[in-house]
């Protein structure tokens, strides 16, 4: 997995966790809806699913190509 990718699942996680604790605190008064919730916490499990997924080893990028 190259730096680009990495920094890009990493900003993903910290926006949708961002985000998150701004609905957290506004409580009632947030914008967000409930879908945009979930999405955002969907967002947050795929990302970190796929940081798991993807080994650094450069012998496995070599074999995806």
């Amino acid at each position: 997995m190259n730096l680009t990718l990495q920094d890009m699942i990493n900003n993903t996680i910290k926006t949708a966790k961002f985000k998150l604790n701004m609905h957290r605190q506004k409580g009632i008064k947030s914008e967000l809806s409930v879908f945009q919730v979930a999405e955002l916490l969907d967002s947050i499990k795929r990302a970190e699913q796929q940081k798991e997924s993807n080994p650094s080893s450069i012998f496995h990028s070599i074999s995806l190509n």
